[in-house]
């Protein structure tokens, strides 16, 4: 996806003014579960042997060693599995008259922060800084063109060009991760260096909502989340994900779940609930803004029970947002190592 893409399709998703875009680009381990089980089972026992022609007069009887009572080894649980966490890998800063914004989405592949030069609207976002997981391909889709520069924090780095247009800067991270600043065309290269050069990770925030739900269908997985989005898909696909070191992520088509929030506009007026078994989608009006639960391959009755449990927060107040960890069903967080 190309990055002025990505950008189009954050300002979409952004509410006005002063809040941050939502919903971008590239995470996921998978942990082995062990077993260990079993009792350790000791017991020594003497035994005595008489060797010889019995005799008349009984000699003292040797006293036979006490049997030391030898406790089992407890059993040991299997290790808890981890939980997939939306818990940023980095936190927004300032270099150079650029403000890296603090992580607003993340997904099983990437986590993604906007970039704004200082002093310009804060809609106006000049770039996108990306990172992703050790194993996850940080190069975009289609035809570009690659540029060896100077590595960045001594690892490797290089410039590349889509054929579409936009350029980024990409680096190795010390786990073995990349990140990616993105720019629309705004930033020159060593705007580009100069952000990179900067970045830490680590003291990232969890990833916050306006969308809550109590309720998704069984064997759905979280695969993003943000500020008025969040996409579920099945835990097979959240598996491959997570599974998949080294090779583009696996197409999301199929069974999906969409929630989103998005501005209002003539095409949605009312304020009644509306459900179609003919579209794939429920709808509602919430004061500025339309409610939306799609869901493919999913049964209508499961679409409107998702739809009922939504609980919107203000989409325009960041401050009554959930952190997404706590947002849905624990089990929608899949399992890593």
């Amino acid at each position: 996806m190309r990055i002025d893409e990505l950008l189009e399709e954050a300002k979409a998703d952004a509410p006005p003014a002063r809040l941050a875009v939502d919903d971008l680009v590239n995470a996921g381990r998978r942990r082995l579960r062990r077993r260990n089980t079993g009792w350790a089972l000791a017991a020594v026992l003497a035994v005595a042997a008489t060797v010889g022609v019995p005799q008349i007069l009984a000699r003292p009887s040797a006293q036979m060693p006490a049997q030391v009572p030898v406790a089992p080894s407890p059993t040991k649980s299997p290790p808890k599995a981890e939980k997939f966490s939306l818990v940023a890998p980095f936190r927004g800063y300032t270099v150079d008259g650029f403000t890296v914004a603090d992580p607003d989405a993340m997904s099983l592949s990437w986590t993604s922060a906007m970039i704004r030069q200082a002093g310009t609207d804060p809609d106006d976002q000049d770039g996108i800084l990306s990172v992703t997981p050790p194993g996850v391909n940080p190069e975009p889709e289609g035809e570009f063109t690659t540029f060896t520069t100077d590595p960045v924090d001594g690892r490797d780095a290089y410039f590349l060009r889509q054929s579409g247009g936009g350029e980024s800067l990409l680096w190795k991270l010390a786990d073995g991760g990349f990140a990616r600043v993105g720019s629309t065309a705004t930033m020159s290269r060593s705007d580009m260096r100069r952000i990179a050069e900067a970045f830490k990770t680590g003291g990232g925030k969890p990833i916050r909502t306006a969308l809550s739900s109590t309720y998704i269908p069984d064997g759905y997985r979280i695969y993003v989340a943000s500020g008025l989005r969040a996409r579920f898909i099945t835990a097979a696909k959240a598996e491959e994900i997570l599974t998949n070191p080294g090779k583009e992520a696996p197409d999301l088509g199929g069974n999906t779940i969409s929630i989103k929030l998005e501005q209002a506009n003539g095409g949605f007026s009312n304020a009644k609930d509306r459900c179609s078994e003919d579209e794939p989608e429920c709808k509602v009006r919430v004061g500025g803004y339309v409610l939306v639960v799609s869901g493919d391959g999913v049964k209508p009755a499961e679409r409107q029970k998702i739809f009922e449990s939504v609980r919107p927060a203000n989409p325009e107040d960041p401050s009554t947002w959930t952190p997404a960890d706590e947002a849905y069903p624990t089990f929608v967080r899949p399992e890593v190592s």
